[in-house]
């Protein structure tokens, strides 16, 4: 089995600190998209558009950490996939690992399995959220609209014509929400706790997003546990109704007084009541 080669490395900087105290989701996404860059240079190709990708949070990382992504192709299928792991240079600790599927067809690879700890827990590499995607017309009589409907703009493109494979995240979460929700709530006995993402899959429509493009994003809870949750978020093109990307995602709840999981609070099992349809997980 081929080792792992370094492909990108970077350090956690006081920006990339969210309210939760840690180094947020999106810089890991960032470290991995340069990672496949980096890799894709390497083989001699441009490179190809994001198709999907799949993230497994392991370890938080914190500010002034130095971190190092190690990469290698993952041979087979029908597109070219490529495996990342983000670890802490100092002492290894594995902050999340990756597979990023690109627009491009497979190649020769020498053989390679995922390892255990790069391996979906909770969600699927074969399932497609996009071609499964409910109309958006549903998604609106259902109420489950968490934006409201805006035009994409040089923030989500970074000042270019369409938006870049890094920042797709932005079309879901960017914009003003329909309701403004507390990120960091408390606990009667004044802790405070939050959610962290533990699994993330993504998939992205081919082709590019045009600054100007007019667009909306719903969200849905898929299902409740003990301690994590999973959801759905899709962002659609209002003028076609096609979905542009979607994110399915596991949630822990934290206690971050403890730094702890704990089971999730009566409120929040009740706020995510009416969002609640099984019926669009990925299929």
């Amino acid at each position: 089995m081929p080792s792992l080669e370094v492909s990108h490395r970077s350090t956690v900087t006081p920006d990339q600190i969210d309210d939760l105290g840690h180094m947020n989701v999106r810089y890991y996404g960032i470290n991995a998209s340069a990672g496949t860059t980096a890799l894709c240079e390497r083989l001699g190709i441009t490179r190809p558009p994001m198709r999907s990708s799949y993230t497994r949070h392991h370890h938080e990382q914190m500010e002034g950490a130095d971190l190092v992504v190690r990469s290698a192709v993952i041979p087979g299928g029908e597109r070219l996939r490529i495996y990342h792991e983000l670890r802490n240079d100092a002492d290894d600790d594995l902050a999340a690992t990756f597979v990023h599927e690109l627009d491009h067809p497979a190649i020769d690879a020498p053989a390679f399995e995922l390892p255990a700890h790069g391996a979906p827990r909770s969600l699927s590499l074969t399932s497609d959220a996009l071609s499964s995607a409910p109309a958006i017309e549903q998604l609106h009589d259902l109420g489950l609209a968490m934006r409201k409907p805006r035009s994409v703009d040089t923030d989500d493109t970074q000042g270019a014509d369409t938006v870049p494979p890094a920042n797709f995240a932005t079309l879901l979460w960017g914009g003003v929400p329909f309701e403004e929700h507390e990120w960091v709530r408390t606990l009667p006995n004044g802790d405070r706790y939050a959610y962290a993402v533990m699994e993330q899959r993504t998939w992205i429509r081919p082709g590019p997003v045009a600054l100007g493009t007019n667009i909306q994003s719903f969200r849905a809870s898929l299902e409740l546990r003990e301690k994590v949750g999973r959801s759905i978020a899709w962002c659609y093109d209002t003028d076609t109704g096609e979905p542009l990307i979607a994110s399915e995602a596991v949630d822990l709840c934290l206690n971050l007084t403890q730094r702890r999981a704990i089971a999730i609070p009566a409120e929040s099992r009740s706020d995510a009541d009416p969002d609640f349809h099984p019926e669009f997980a990925p299929r």
